[in-house]
């Protein structure tokens, strides 16, 4: 696995993936708000029925996909931390990656084909954070 994508090349990819997220979420949520325009069939696997519905799950996603990026920022020592919080970045960085093959599941069964294509982007996501849950950091961060 650490011969196939280096560290900081995952850092790279998962902050992009999860930046990229954030400003998908965001446009979905100023489009509610500002526009009055709720693509509820097109998102959540079309099961949304009502803009308000779509707005919550939506404010939802947005800050764990923040979330995410901050665990990425530990991770990779962007943010300084002590050694428990790292260790701690690590098993979040796991249950990410379980999180993300079970969502690529999910968008591979989803209902409408936009979204069935992010599986390529949820795989993407979980490899990435596996290649990162995999790196010791350090012996001190580590033991």
């Amino acid at each position: 696995m650490k011969n196939l994508i280096s560290f900081e090349r995952a850092v790279q990819l998962s902050v992009a993936l999860f930046s990229l997220f954030t400003l998908f979420h965001l446009a979905i949520i100023i489009g509610i708000v500002i526009f009055d325009y709720a693509p509820v069939d097109f998102l959540w696997g079309g099961r949304m029925e009502t803009s308000d519905e779509l707005l919550k799950f939506e404010i939802i996603s947005l800050l764990t996909i923040t979330f995410c990026l901050l665990i990425v920022a530990i991770r990779s020592r962007k943010i300084s931390a002590s050694p428990l919080v790292l260790k701690i970045s690590r098993i979040l960085l796991w249950i990410l990656v379980a999180l993300f093959l079970l969502n690529t599941v999910g968008n591979i069964l989803a209902k409408t084909t936009f979204e069935k294509g992010f599986g390529v982007v949820t795989i993407l996501m979980a490899f990435a954070c596996l290649r990162l849950a995999l790196e010791p950091l350090d012996e001190s961060a580590e033991a």
